[in-house]
């Protein structure tokens, strides 16, 4: 029975496997066949490419990709006129709050002292909390009157036994697990070769945020530390264009997130050649004319 099952289970898995690209591709065709017909770049392509580079690491590449090309000039001029200015006391007490406790050669202690009051102080409220968020789960997929959909709730639903798996199986409150998060992200930190505010102010705003990649990698490898893995988050991505209105578009993205299928439909407006959720294209009006 047992090598029956496995045989099965192999079968299945190998009917996924090759029908995801044939998937991927048809999907990909109908993107780009959309695009070319409204004569506009292919905003599932653009969407795609921000998931690329956030799997790799490049910081400067989603910075320059979430906004518009006149904005990222406006954002180094600024940077650079900062620069310019004399570094006051006041700044250098905010870099040390902010930045220089994770470079400084003792930060895991530090931040350990200032953490290890809060995990034991947290510790015999979790299970508590932990049932009140499976209630408030079970409440947001049951009701018709949430604010999620029903293709939401379905998601949800669907997820739902793998968050339980994953809450009940995770020592969130870990200290051991703590001290090795914070190990990997202050290693990063200091080998980012910014550990004070001169060395900050000593370089362009690209080569900052180049220094912010091994961060980021940190940072994911230290949530995967509590059972969340952003790239193969970011590697599950699905887009799909439902409709292209000129400069506007409204597209659905799919993540797999504890097994389970969420989907998620954006609008968005295409500014400068470029796309952009029109959220922040509104937000991009209101910061132009604040500094009008």
């Amino acid at each position: 029975m047992k090598r029956k099952l496995l045989t099965l289970t192999l079968m299945a898995a190998g009917l996924v496997a090759f029908q995801a690209p044939a998937f991927a591709a048809d999907s990909s065709a109908h993107n780009a066949a959309m695009a070319a017909a409204a004569n506009v770049p292919d905003p599932a392509a653009q969407i795609l490419d921000l998931a690329y580079l956030f799997r790799h690491d490049n910081v400067t590449g989603i910075a320059q990709s979430l906004v518009p090309a006149s904005k990222w000039e406006q954002a180094k001029t600024m940077y650079e006129i900062k620069r310019m200015e004399p570094i006051t006391d006041e700044d250098r007490a905010k870099f040390d709050q902010e930045i220089g406790r994770f470079v400084a050669p003792d930060a895991v202690e530090q931040l350990m002292a200032e953490i290890e009051p809060k995990l034991e102080e947290a510790r015999p409220k979790l299970p508590g909390a932990l049932m009140m968020g499976y209630g408030a789960i079970q409440m947001a997929i049951n009701s018709e009157d949430s604010e999620l959909t029903t293709e939401q709730r379905e998601a949800l639903r669907q997820a739902f036994p793998g968050i339980q798996e994953w809450a009940g199986g995770t020592d969130f409150l870990s200290s051991d697990n703590m001290r090795h998060a914070l190990t990997i992200v202050t290693d990063a930190a200091r080998r980012s070769g910014i550990t004070s505010l001169d060395e900050l102010k000593s370089l362009p705003l690209e080569s900052a945020l180049d220094r912010a990649g091994n961060v980021l990698a940190a940072a994911k490898d230290a949530v995967r530390l509590y059972g969340i893995d952003l790239d193969a988050i970011a590697d599950s991505l699905q887009v799909e264009v439902l409709e292209i209105d000129g400069s506007t578009a409204r597209v659905r993205t799919t993540v797999t997130v504890f097994n389970a299928p969420i989907a998620t439909e954006h609008d968005l407006v295409l500014l400068e050649g470029r796309w952009y959720g029109k959220e922040a294209a509104e937000n991009f009006d209101v910061a132009e004319a604040s500094d009008s």
